[in-house]
């Protein structure tokens, strides 16, 4: 495979992950619509301040509550959308750069050795998160949903349409 290729399935990769990332995040109630803004009150307020930049949890007889804090203006909907976009531009490169040393395999073994990867990678990041952090059932479903479809997305359309497996 040559340099200009993988160039474009990397470009390509990045554009199409990253709004199919973007488009996956808007469904209600999957992955991070699923999280639910809850309003503070006098009494953990000031104590969250103190916190920013560490983890905590809150127990009670009931229930137990893991927390990141950050100071509000680290929620910043530009640096986001920056920091996603590189995130996805380092996946699709690392994709486009695999499978342009590959010199075998059809299209669905590049599907599989994907879809391989992506279930690797979420039962090494969000399975651990959903198990310890107590992240809800439809969030970890979500993240992994997205993680599993939008690599596979991205193999189909590099290998496909670029480096024209078939």
């Amino acid at each position: 495979m040559t340099t200009r290729k993988t160039i474009i399935a990397t470009i390509l990769g990045t554009i199409v992950l990253f709004l199919f990332d973007g488009a996956f995040q808007a469904i209600p109630n999957f992955g991070v619509r699923a999280v639910e803004r809850l309003e503070t009150n006098e009494l953990t307020a000031p104590k969250f301040n103190e916190l920013t930049d560490r983890m905590a949890y809150i127990a009670t007889d009931q229930t137990v509550s893991f927390v990141a804090t950050k100071q509000a203006n680290f929620y910043n909907l530009s640096k986001f959308f920056v920091i996603e976009f590189l995130s996805a531009f380092v996946i699709a490169l690392l994709f486009a750069l695999l499978f342009a040393k590959i010199k075998f395999g059809s299209l669905k073994d590049r599907l599989m050795l994907t879809l391989g990867f992506a279930l690797i990678a979420s039962f090494a990041i969000h399975i651990p998160y959903f198990n310890w952090w107590g992240f809800s059932f439809a969030y970890t479903i979500g993240v992994v949903s997205k993680t599993v479809l939008g690599w596979t997305l991205i193999t189909f359309i590099q290998n496909r349409f670029i480096f024209k497996i078939k």
